[in-house]
């Protein structure tokens, strides 16, 4: 896909979107230091869409009768300067957009528009269809700046080496998101999105053009997911989940299906990991500095039944759609109960309450 600025644009389903990523990518990735600032500014504005992830502008009566008078009695446009009439074949357009994202329609508007800008990176394509990739774009945007924000936390697994004002700052931002509901969000979502069905909607009302231009629908649909997965993965790797979440975890796992070859696809496999993660005690063995605070941490041990509910969720429960992963993830749960069996006498009373879960 062709390198798009968001420079000017007012599109607030893509060019603020695409801000926000640049934004998070010079600071983390690139470590500008001074960045940070932005960072803060960006994320603080942003809050909603991480909170909200995904979920587009709601419609409304009465955008839909501004946007229909903008032929005739012109409309102000996010970002730019006074009124402008717009030509009804544009309205028209906005309007199939709005039913087909079930968008706010002021805001399919403006992204009909910054598809209209940005025009000469695609040539050959309408402003309609250019629209459809940003639209996707922006998605791709907040998933991408979700997981970079989540790699770049304080955890127990590895450290991007960032400034502990940077790290401080993430890392409070994302616990915020995850108290909020950010697994059960990304796990809807990954189930929720499908190439297909999303082309099958696009093909109905000619949203998609030339081959060229269904691969790249195509792959931001299949990034954005991937995304979701590893922002969840990129979690677990550096903090547990909480039992609740765990167990959303192992629900969705239970109904993942194998691709023809008989191999998982690579989102089923980040949260395959990401599971795998949250089961994943040998910390305890490895005596590092910080163990005692990664212990206080660990909802196996701080967590009343957590250990009985996912026991009871993995041992007990239904056949899943591939026993060969169910069985992976009893073996993994069997060696995690094994360690935590073996904690010394003075671990403290939740330790002792897993050890006496675990006899039993």
């Amino acid at each position: 896909m062709a390198v798009l600025m968001a420079v000017n644009s007012g599109a607030s389903l893509w060019g603020p979107l695409k801000e926000l990523w640049e934004t998070v990518d010079g600071a983390i990735l690139r470590r500008q230091s001074e960045t940070v600032h932005l960072l803060d500014l960006q994320l603080k504005k942003h809050k909603p869409h991480f909170l909200s992830l995904f979920k587009n502008p709601p419609k409304s009566a009465e955008q839909r009768e501004k946007v229909r008078k903008a032929s005739t009695e012109g409309i102000a446009i996010q970002g730019q300067q006074g009124s402008r009439l717009l030509p009804e074949q544009l309205l028209t357009e906005a309007f199939i957009l709005s039913d087909l994202f079930d968008i706010g329609e002021l805001a399919a508007l403006e992204l009909l528009l910054a598809g209209e800008q940005q025009q000469p990176h695609f040539p050959g394509l309408t402003r309609g269809l250019v629209a459809v990739l940003l639209y996707w774009d922006g998605k791709l945007c907040v998933a991408n700046s979700l997981r970079t924000l989540i790699q770049s936390r304080h955890g127990k697994t590895f450290t991007l080496d960032l400034s502990e004002e940077l790290v401080a700052l993430t890392t409070r931002f994302t616990d915020e998101l995850m108290s909020q509901g950010l697994t059960k969000r990304i796990l809807t979502l990954v189930s929720d999105i499908s190439v297909t069905r999303e082309f099958e909607r696009l093909q109905k009302e000619r949203g998609l053009g030339n081959e060229k231009h269904r691969k790249e629908v195509s792959d931001l649909i299949r990034e954005c997911r991937q995304a979701l997965a590893d922002s969840l993965f990129s979690w677990t790797c550096q903090s547990p989940l909480t039992r609740d979440d765990t167990l959303a975890l192992i629900g969705h796992l239970e109904t993942v299906t194998a691709q023809a070859d008989g191999s998982l696809d690579s989102v089923s496999l980040a949260l395959v990991m990401a599971l795998l993660y949250c089961l994943d005690v040998s910390f305890i063995e490895q005596g590092t500095e910080d163990r005692e605070d990664l212990l206080q941490a660990l909802p196996l041990l701080t967590e009343r039944q957590y250990v009985s509910a996912v026991h009871s969720r993995l041992m007990d429960g239904q056949p899943w759609k591939l026993p060969g992963l169910q069985a992976v993830c009893r073996l993994a749960w069997a060696l995690a109960l094994r360690v935590l069996s073996q904690l010394p006498q003075g671990s403290g009373e939740a330790a002792a309450g897993v050890r006496g879960q675990v006899r039993l």
